[in-house]
């Protein structure tokens, strides 16, 4: 359907074009030639047409080689005559063994020379005109694309510097007395040590995740799996201690994921969505994060069975989060998926060949 829609006015052309000569001949020659005629004469004028415009033209000057005027104008003069021969040659064939006009002799005069030769030269005229009418569009259309090409890498490039500006002021903002609020948890946790050794605990975790996730570490490109899950450990047990019911949560991994290296704090964001949309306080419901590396794949899968009156917005920039970082480290080697099933569990999986 395509390609009919665009060649609907060639068609339309040609036809008020043919229109035109049967009318045009009938009243000069006061009688017309039949159906058969006009075919063939149609069809040979419109192959001329279109070979001239979309095969030597275009492959002469539009080719990797470079071809000179001279040698241009003797390739048309080679398309004009092989086209007269074969032209009439074929007419003959079909007069002489198509339709058996034995008595059909072909005698060439001056008037008939000049029409063999005006008549093709008209199409290619008309067909060269065509061809740099096309050209110029196609060269239009081409610019178009990279001014519309180079547009979007400029939007992209400014995104870029807007949140590479906006990462950086995070950073900056982490890193403002980092070691004051460190020596501030360790003070605490002396202080608390031997009268309160519960919190004391609490603050030891607090500061184990602080430093971690404030330090220059976290914010390079890949870190240890065993640091990412020890930070979702230190993270379950002050949840924990904040809550009045133990949350339902198992952790899982094999001990061949701990040397992996792996983009920082995704555990952490996949952790929290569990935590603020999951219901954790049923046993029989418990959410799972299972970690496993195996034959150079990476796989960490979470379950949870979703909270029916969470008031909490449901997930959408934290998995995003999760989804860009993945595409833009690894590319096609990742796959990160995540959906909630017929019995309310929202589950999300990445696997990452390493």
């Amino acid at each position: 359907m395509r390609n009919i829609h665009k060649y609907k006015y060639h068609v339309l052309i040609w036809s008020i074009y043919t229109a035109y000569e049967v009318a045009f001949s009938g009243i000069i020659n006061s009688r017309s030639s039949t159906i058969d005629y006009y075919i063939f004469y149609s069809i040979s004028q419109i192959s001329l047409f279109y070979f001239h415009s979309e095969v030597l033209l275009r492959h002469v000057l539009e080719g990797e080689k470079k071809v000179n005027s001279f040698l241009l104008i003797f390739l048309v003069l080679i398309e004009l005559i092989l086209f007269i021969c074969i032209k009439y040659g074929c007419q003959i064939f079909i007069l002489r063994y198509i339709k058996h006009d034995i008595q059909y002799s072909y005698t060439i005069n001056r008037a008939d020379l000049a029409e063999m030769v005006w008549r093709p030269m008209y199409f290619m005229g008309y067909s060269t005109g065509y061809y740099f009418l096309m050209r110029v569009g196609r060269q239009r259309r081409l610019v178009e694309e990279m001014q519309q090409r180079e547009l979007k890498n400029l939007i992209q490039e400014k995104e870029m510097k807007n949140e590479l500006i906006l990462t950086q002021n995070a950073f900056l903002r982490s890193q403002i007395n980092l070691d004051f609020l460190i020596k501030t948890l360790d003070s605490l946790y002396d202080e608390t040590l031997y009268p309160a050794p519960k919190a004391a605990e609490t603050i030891l975790h607090l500061s184990d995740m602080m430093q971690y996730a404030l330090s220059e570490e976290a914010s390079t490109g890949f870190v240890k799996m065993k640091k990412e899950i020890n930070l979702i450990e230190n993270f379950l047990i002050l949840h924990q201690a904040r809550q009045a019911r133990l949350a339902q949560l198992k952790l899982s991994y094999n001990m061949d994921s701990l040397s992996i290296e792996f983009i920082p704090l995704v555990l952490m964001t996949l952790t929290e969505n569990i935590l603020k949309h999951g219901q954790l306080d049923n046993p029989q419901k418990p959410a799972e994060i299972k970690i496993n590396y195996e034959n150079s794949i990476l796989r960490i899968e979470t379950s949870n069975y979703e909270s029916i009156n969470s008031k909490i917005p449901s997930h959408g920039i934290g998995l995003k989060n999760i989804k860009d970082r993945l595409s833009l480290t690894y590319g096609e080697a990742a796959v990160f998926q995540y959906y909630l099933d017929a019995e309310n569990y929202f589950h999300t999986s990445i696997q990452v060949k390493i």
